[in-house]
C-alpha cells in the first residue's frame, strides 16, 4: 500500500522552522529624506502588507520647522501636503484613504475642515474622527492628522 502525503512544511535547512505560506507579516518602516520624525523618536509610518499606517502629519517644513504659527490656513495646507508626502514615500495615494483621525486645537476650525474634505478627498469619503485636543505635540501646532490607507487598491462605494 502507498504511503499517504502530508501537507506539513518541510523545514528549509537544518534547525529553521519553515516559514508558513501566505502573506508577508511583517511592518515596513516608511521614510522620508529628511526624516521630520525621527528627532522626536517617532516613525512616519509602516506599511504592513496592503496598509498604510501613519502617524499624525502637521504642519512642518522638511527641516522640521513650524509652518504658519498662528495661521490655521497655512497649516491645513501643509499638513496635508505632508500627508500626500507621507502616502507617496509609502506607494498609496490621497485616493487611496480609508480612515482619518483630525485633532484640532480649535473646533471652531471644524468648517474649515469639512471644506478642505471636498478639495483633498473624494467619494466615497474616507472614515473620519474629529476631535478637539488641548494642545498637540509642540504648543504652535493647530492641527494634526492621522491616516490608514490602501496601496494598490481603491475605495469602492
Amino acid at each position: 500500500m502507498a504511503k499517504k502525503k502530508t501537507s506539513r512544511p518541510k523545514a528549509a535547512a537544518k534547525n529553521r522552522v519553515a516559514r508558513p505560506a501566505g502573506p508577508d507579516r511583517n511592518a515596513y518602516r516608511i521614510r522620508t529624506r529628511p526624516d521630520t520624525y525621527d528627532k522626536f523618536r517617532i516613525a512616519l509610518g509602516y506599511r504592513v502588507g496592503d496598509l498604510v499606517f501613519l502617524s499624525g502629519q502637521a504642519s512642518l517644513d522638511k527641516a522640521g520647522n513650524i509652518v504658519g504659527t498662528g495661521d490655521f490656513d497655512r497649516q491645513l495646507k501643509q499638513t496635508f501636503a505632508n500627508l500626500e508626502r507621507a502616502l507617496k514615500a509609502a506607494g498609496s495615494s490621497m485616493r487611496q484613504i480609508v480612515k482619518v483621525n483630525i485633532y484640532l486645537t480649535d473646533m471652531a476650525n471644524f468648517p474649515k475642515i469639512v471644506e478642505a474634505r471636498g478639495k483633498y478627498f473624494r467619494q466615497p469619503w474616507p472614515a473620519d474622527t474629529i476631535v478637539e485636543v488641548g494642545a498637540l505635540g509642540l504648543p504652535e501646532l493647530m492641527i494634526e492628522i492621522e491616516a490608514i490607507a490602501l496601496v494598490g487598491g481603491k475605495l469602492v462605494n
